[in-house]
């Protein structure tokens, strides 16, 4: 394993488990990070802001699967997938017992893949199922695709596939443009989760405060 890609695992960890600057993310806060149930159906999935050297950090979340529950998934230089296995014991998150939570990752259909109106190409299916929904709720900004112009069909496509060569798999057209998904640009869910952590500590510690001065040491 490379330096940036053990950089990230690292990243991802301290997130999980925390640190001497922020509490580590518990099952509700991790819920609330990937929109659980409010978003529709499993695999439920929060991509972290961008880091040196790999191309993706995504976590996955399936609430009914206790066996699966949390996967990360972090997009090397190359485009290889690299997976990791949580789950949440109560308390802290934890690997299985006897594994690093090491995964090897689902096989990429070869072609584009057809989920919804859309087509997606160099991703495996439960990415293009999770992709999909996230663009239905709009929260896909900067994903990049190819527009088809004759007949506006989209294929998003991941970082590792080559298009050389590709042609519309609706209507076999072979210009295609190259697109990016914009809009209002959004707040950080992971850094407005620390704020609102760090607004309860303060409750916290003025409410102490003010228990010891009416009661006394």
């Amino acid at each position: 394993m490379d330096r940036d890609l053990e950089a990230a695992f690292r990243h991802v960890e301290e997130l999980l488990f925390g640190g001497p600057s922020r509490p580590g993310l518990t099952l509700y806060d991790l819920q609330r990070l990937v929109g659980y149930p409010a978003k529709g159906k499993e695999p439920y999935v929060h991509t972290l802001p961008a880091l040196p050297g790999v191309q993706a950090v995504r976590l996955y979340y399936y609430p009914e699967d206790p066996e699966l529950e949390l996967i990360v998934e972090i997009v090397d230089r190359e485009g290889k997938q690299h997976l990791r296995h949580f789950r949440w014991n109560g308390v802290t998150w934890e690997t299985p017992k006897g594994k690093k939570g090491e995964l090897k990752a689902t096989a990429v259909p070869q072609g584009p893949l057809r989920v919804g109106e859309d087509y997606f190409l160099g991703f495996a299916p439960e990415e293009a199922v999770a992709l999909e929904a996230a663009l239905r709720r709009g929260e896909a900004l900067g994903l990049k695709y190819l527009l088809c112009p004759r007949c506006r069909t989209r294929i998003f496509y991941a970082y590792s596939v080559n298009l050389q060569g590709l042609a519309c798999p609706t209507c076999g057209n072979p210009t295609l443009l190259f697109k990016t998904l914009a809009g209002e640009e959004r707040k950080d869910p992971l850094e407005a989760l620390a704020e609102e952590q760090r607004r309860l500590r303060l409750a916290l510690e003025e409410l102490l405060a003010y228990l010891k001065r009416k009661l006394g040491p």
